[in-house]
């Protein structure tokens, strides 16, 4: 069984710390969509403080394409909430964040 088919990439972890302190970390979170448009937060536990989301991952189930994009994205502390609009009633997204910061 592969990395992936085992689910080891779904998971909070660090991915790596840089040699000025800073740690790049990765949060998940799964939710199922009751609307078309559904605001989630996603924690990135190792860290306290978020400098920057470096990149968003989005995977759905059933797969569907993501119309009309992304919306607000806010960050507070170690959690980053976005709007993800256009998703059909009944689909289970995940939604991975990967993030620097301290």
């Amino acid at each position: 069984m592969s990395y992936h088919e085992k689910g080891y990439h779904r998971v909070d972890r660090i991915v790596t710390t840089l040699l000025d302190g800073r740690t790049v970390a990765k949060g998940v979170t799964t939710q199922l969509v009751v609307a078309g448009d559904v605001y989630i937060t996603v924690t990135v536990p190792n860290l306290n403080f978020i400098e920057e989301v470096l990149h968003i991952e989005v995977y759905t189930d059933p797969s569907c394409a993501i119309e009309n994009g992304f919306g607000n994205k806010n960050i507070v502390e170690n959690v980053v909430g976005i709007t993800i609009a256009g998703l059909a009633e009944g689909t289970t997204i995940t939604l991975e964040i990967i993030a620097i910061g301290v």
